[in-house]
């Protein structure tokens, strides 16, 4: 599980307190059986790719959430499609802001999501929390993660990337139950609900 730091704008990253608040119900035997490992990225395009792989390669994951912020979400949103793709809004923490650039130079053009995603949004809807699906993560750092992620992905693991809303919008606690929703419907889900998830724009 991943979250970002602070970036410009956002000087306390939601995605971070949910990430760490996971880690630390961990450390204190909340999942039994299940084995946790956490990492705060920097919001930095030269960082993030490398970050991303070489978390993968040394835990070698079963299932990989990442996740960031959306300040401008009502509730939390399961993204389905990570593209190669930087074509960055603002500036991140180093002062660079890459325009038209690939996540990875020769890899695909788009990966999906391998969890499953609608059962995903449905488990943490189950729990109170709101939550829609996502066609895109967008073009900053956030679908940075998630494109690393899927192209370094083992045969089996899954894949996918939440937004977590500003705090305004939903609170740690709020936001760290669905994180734990989400990696159950992960475990519990072979295949994803067969069901309309899609939008008519």
């Amino acid at each position: 599980m991943t979250g970002f730091g602070p970036f410009p704008g956002v000087s306390n990253n939601p995605s971070a307190l949910a990430v760490n608040e996971l880690q630390r119900r961990a450390d204190t035997g909340r999942f039994p059986g299940v084995q946790v490992a956490t990492a705060i990225i920097p919001v930095d395009f030269k960082v993030i790719p490398g970050q991303i792989a070489e978390m993968m390669r040394l835990v070698r994951p079963d299932v990989v959430l990442c996740t960031g912020v959306d300040m401008d979400a009502e509730a939390i949103t399961v993204e389905r499609v990570a593209i190669n793709l930087v074509d960055a809004a603002m500036p991140d923490t180093s002062g660079a802001q890459p325009v038209d650039r690939p996540v990875i130079p020769g890899a695909p053009d788009g990966l999906f999501a391998t969890i499953p995603v609608k059962a995903v949004r449905a488990a943490i809807e189950g729990i109170g929390v709101p939550a829609e699906l996502s066609l895109s993560a967008g073009s900053y750092g956030c679908n940075a993660a998630m494109f690393a992620a899927l192209q370094n992905a083992r045969p089996g693991t899954r894949v996918g990337f939440l937004h977590i809303p500003s705090l305004k919008v939903l609170g740690t606690a709020s936001a760290t139950k669905a994180l734990v929703a989400a990696l159950r419907a992960c475990a519990e889900h072979e295949t994803d609900l067969d069901e309309p998830g899609g939008t008519l724009a």
